[in-house]
């Protein structure tokens, strides 16, 4: 009986996940939305029965869908699917939500770096260099428009997005490293709308003002504040790249902390959350609301900021 509800059930994964593959391939309007449910039916079905039926539907649902969708296909289930199993693995042996977002961002940036191999070896496309070209295409367009329409043209701006656009290639590894990981949390979040259905178990995040980093980070964090400032001239350099890599992570990471800082703070003073919420997510594109979140992280991991105000609330 149970073997016969694993086939069933495989079979109905499988053909859920093709059609899913389908309709993000053949229209692009739909595709929008059914790309961040493609991983739903490899991870549900992983965290049913394991990993060695997942990873049966995992064969299946390749082959089934490159013959729906053709070759269009291989990257949505090498990335999609793949990342769906792995964190389907990683609930189904019961690990935290942090634990599993390190496994499927693993998964997630190892998928996307074979993928750019292969563009690069097999198509003899570059990715990174294609995007960068056709950035600089639209900014020659927007130009172009403006100076026809008799308007004035910031040349200073568009220099600086021209130099911007520019260190694309340079970056590419943040730039698979922070895609990774976002799918990795966005599938885990989409997923638990999912999965608190049929199981007891909770799969999702604790709320953002428990989240902490180890302070052993803040010396990786300050020694890359060092070699950021070592580097600043040495464009083109192979530690320039790695910082200009290695740095935003660590930055990004400390903005977190921080933010987490502020939900604790709004929390034991019974303020609405919508405060740091206006703060943060239109605030950080400004580089001072940047700096002063990061500094609240920086505090919270010497001085473990979010213990104190829990002890002034006391």
């Amino acid at each position: 009986m149970n073997q016969s509800r694993k086939l069933t059930e495989g079979a109905v994964m499988t053909a859920l996940f093709a059609v899913l593959t389908a309709a993000t391939v053949y229209i692009p309007v739909l595709g929008i939305i059914f790309v961040w449910i493609l991983p739903l039916p490899l991870l549900i079905y992983t965290i049913r029965f394991g990993p060695k039926p997942g990873a049966m539907v995992l064969a299946v649902s390749f082959v089934v869908s490159l013959l729906i969708a053709s070759a269009f296909a291989i990257p949505l289930v090498l990335l999609f699917a793949v990342g769906g199993y792995v964190v389907g693995i990683s609930y189904y042996r019961k690990r935290s939500a942090f634990q599993t977002l390190y496994a499927g961002s693993i998964s997630y940036i190892f998928t996307l770096v074979l993928l750019f191999v292969g563009s690069v070896v097999i198509l003899d496309i570059h990715p990174f260099e294609a995007l960068q070209s056709g950035m600089e295409d639209s900014v020659d367009s927007a130009e172009q428009v403006l100076t026809s329409l008799d308007q004035e043209v910031d040349e200073e701006q568009l220099d600086m997005y021209r130099d911007n656009i520019g260190q694309i290639p340079q970056v590419a590894p943040l730039i698979m490293v922070m895609t990774g990981i976002g799918y990795a949390f966005l599938t885990q979040v989409i997923s638990h709308q999912f999965l608190r259905r049929f199981t007891s178990r909770a799969y999702r995040f604790p709320p953002l003002r428990e989240w902490s980093l180890p302070r052993f980070f803040l010396w990786f964090y300050l020694a890359g504040i060092i070699m950021s400032l070592a580097v600043i001239e040495d464009q083109g350099t192979t530690m320039h790249m790695i910082v200009s890599n290695i740095f935003p992570l660590l930055e990004f990471a400390m903005i977190i902390q921080g933010a987490s800082v502020m939900f604790q703070f709004v929390y034991m003073r019974n303020i609405t959350r919508a405060l740091p919420i206006l703060i943060l997510f239109p605030g950080l594109m400004l580089p001072l609301v940047q700096v002063f979140v990061r500094i609240l992280g920086i505090l919270d991991i010497g001085l473990d900021l979010k213990n104190r105000i829990k002890s002034e609330k006391k």
